[in-house]
């Protein structure tokens, strides 16, 4: 009896997690008609996955001017248009899944025989996809372009976050994607030819493990619960051959809530966002007094020093240790009493040898929480 009492609460418990960490058709999908601002900032470390999260983007520097990204279609069955920068993205709804069939600007033609899958609805915390996609295009009419790869996606955290402008969103959802392309370019050819077919699979594969060189784009999304697109987004972009990968370039887009311009006529997320407050309320009245804690830290592999960010309900002394696998202490520090919000505070790990580690965290001698992290 004991046992299905249990399950019974832990069933209530992950029904709970679904319903306020997932992503939806109805209330996600891309509408024509939506527009909203988008603005690019100094790009963060996302940190670690799992539950109970923190993100500080408090103290990022906008880097460029904000910008509208809208979207349109001709009609409501039809492909979604979204442009940004001069840039047109066709999607598509087919069976619950977010389909992108490529893209066009100025110079830039390239159609996805066989389209990405962006996202599957229902999305909820810890669902995994994983697909192939591949496309053809041209650029200024003087070379032909083919791109193959895969997307695998996963719904790998949710938390709290504080945004740019300062302002603190606590139904955080995140969705990690990962691209990895193989690609190939050469002289523009007019004469008619077959078209192009859906490459396999294993062709496919092949490519991505014998190219000299492949490119890596992973990609994090944060969804705050009452709105249809995310909030942030950070973009890492790697090259990869065979010996070695390295870093091409990185960047962050803040989409600030107020600037969600479509929310006005979006009463399913309209109805979310008023009932925000009641679950607020519903939250202070918890009997757990750690309820509310977050925590992040980064990066990971760590090079030299291990950044820690924590969100504190209420005030509390706090311990860190740095253990082996084996349990030797390799380092401790005691932090004192820290005041409830957000504190941060950084670890040298520079003479630490090469392999993995725990990160335990004590909070007033009592409880505590333990991460697994990599010294590179």
């Amino acid at each position: 009896m004991k046992y299905y009492f249990i399950l019974f609460l832990w069933l209530i418990f992950t029904a709970q997690i679904f319903a306020q960490y997932s992503l939806q058709s109805q209330l996600n999908m891309f509408c024509s008609g939506d527009v909203i601002v988008k603005q690019q900032v100094s790009y963060k470390d996302p940190g670690r996955l799992g539950e109970n999260v923190l993100w500080d983007f408090s103290n990022l520097d906008a880097e460029n001017e904000e910008y509208k990204l809208a979207y349109t279609s001709l009609n409501k069955d039809s492909i979604i248009t979204g442009t940004e920068h001069r840039t047109m993205y066709y999607y598509s709804l087919s069976n619950d899944s977010l389909l992108l069939w490529g893209y066009e600007n100025s110079t830039t033609l390239m159609t996805n025989q066989q389209p990405e899958l962006l996202l599957k609805f229902p999305v909820n915390y810890g669902d995994k996809t994983n697909s192939y996609f591949s496309g053809s295009g041209k650029y200024c009419d003087r070379l032909q372009l083919t791109a193959m790869g895969t997307v695998q996606t996963h719904a790998d955290a949710y938390g709290m976050m504080v945004l740019p402008s300062k302002d603190a969103l606590k139904h955080v959802f995140r969705v990690k994607t990962v691209k990895w392309i193989a690609e190939e370019t050469k002289p523009f050819s007019h004469k008619k030819g077959t078209a192009n077919l859906a490459i396999s699979k294993d062709s496919i594969d092949f490519r991505l493990s014998n190219d000299s060189t492949v490119l890596g784009v992973i990609t994090y999304r944060w969804y705050e619960r009452g709105y249809r697109y995310p909030i942030f987004e950070t973009v890492k972009s790697v090259v990869k051959n065979k010996n070695s990968e390295r870093k091409y370039f990185n960047t962050a887009f803040f989409f600030p809530p107020q600037a969600h311009y479509y929310l006005d006529e979006d009463e399913d997320n309209l109805s979310l966002l008023e009932n925000q407050g009641n679950d607020q309320s519903n939250d202070s009245t918890s009997s757990d007094p750690w309820y509310g804690l977050t925590y992040n830290y980064y990066p990971n592999p760590v090079i030299s020093d291990l950044n820690i960010e924590m969100y504190l309900p209420r005030p509390a002394k706090i311990r860190v240790q740095l253990t082996e696998r084996g349990g030797r202490i390799m380092k401790e520090e005691r932090w004192g009493m820290k005041p409830e919000g957000i504190f941060h505070q950084q670890i040298s790990m520079g003479f630490f040898t090469v392999g993995e580690y725990v990160l335990n965290i004590w909070l007033d001698d009592g409880y505590m929480v333990s991460k697994k992290l990599f010294k590179r």
